[in-house]
């Protein structure tokens, strides 16, 4: 799919804010492409609803989402002229890399390798909304100001602003899919399995 489907979050956006639109392919090269560490941790416990319980929110996406000043300039008429670049680092996606309880069966080892799957796929959804806001806030038009230093000001304010959109989006899109438990109402590419298990 070439073209970036355009897709709103649950909440309305702010005025003048404009939909962010999520680059296409699989979660694998989502992960890839944002150059995506994991953290791993064993969910365990005496019985399935003990094991599911002793982690409440199973899976954790901390994205570093920054901005810098860049290709800043006099410009003809004398003012000056720089563009805010925004960028994501140190994505680190904390999930189970098991799910365990005596006496599994078949069927149990399945549903819990489905269900860290579906973990997988939430926290995967993280990075593409933190893609889409980077990718929506770099298609900005060249800052302009009298001087350097109102450049920056300038500059630092619309940093701000953006890493204050990164965490709304991001925050829209756990309380539209209840963190993961009802991912299948999610837009696209972010619609997935439910990040549930249900105990026998």
């Amino acid at each position: 799919m070439a073209a970036l489907a355009a897709l709103r979050l649950a909440a309305p956006a702010h005025a003048g804010t404009p939909a962010i639109a999520f680059a296409p392919g699989t979660d694998e090269e989502v992960v890839q492409r944002a150059g995506v560490r994991f953290s791993t941790t064993d969910l365990a416990g005496p019985s399935c609803h003990e094991a599911i319980g002793a982690a409440p929110e199973p899976g954790e996406a901390s994205i570093a989402f920054e901005f810098r000043l860049a290709d800043g300039r006099r410009i003809a008429s004398g003012r000056y002229a720089g563009r805010v670049s925004f960028s994501l680092t140190d994505i680190v996606i904390t999930m189970p890399q098991s799910i365990s309880w005596p006496h599994m069966t078949a069927a149990d080892r399945e549903r819990a390798e489905a269900l860290r799957g579906a973990i997988y796929h939430h926290e995967v959804g993280h990075v593409r909304v933190a893609e889409a806001v980077r990718d929506a806030l770099n298609a900005h038009d060249t800052l302009t100001a009298e001087t350097p230093a109102a450049l920056q000001a300038a500059a630092d304010a619309f940093g701000r602003d953006g890493f204050a959109r990164f965490k709304r989006e991001e925050r829209n899109y756990d309380a539209l899919v209840a963190h993961g438990r009802l991912q299948h109402v999610a837009p696209g590419a972010l619609a997935g399995p439910d990040t549930v298990i249900r105990c026998s």
